[in-house]
């Protein structure tokens, strides 16, 4: 596209492009960081997703579930709960 300035004929950019001076043109711009929290929020969920279901936390949690019924029951003292609580989260 050209204009006419005054006399003088100015190449103009096509639509969309800015002038060079806007946040489209001077750099990456947010378009980069995006794309990286996107990948970073999908990275972590997937390893605490995993994390959450591995055998050793899966068999802990049945543990202290089990301790805890011993306990409601009247089975052990609370200070046994809390002793054998701290071994298993060792």
């Amino acid at each position: 596209m050209l204009a006419e300035v005054a006399g003088h004929v100015y190449a103009q950019p096509g639509p969309g492009w800015g002038d060079g001076n806007g946040p489209w043109n001077g750099g990456a711009g947010w378009w980069l960081i995006f794309p990286a929290l996107f990948w970073l929020l999908v990275l972590s969920s997937l390893g605490y997703l995993i994390y959450r279901r591995s055998p050793t936390r899966s068999a802990r949690g049945v543990a202290e579930r089990v301790l805890a019924e011993r306990f409601a029951r009247g089975e052990i003292s609370e200070e046994e709960l809390k002793q054998r609580r701290a071994v298993l989260r060792r």
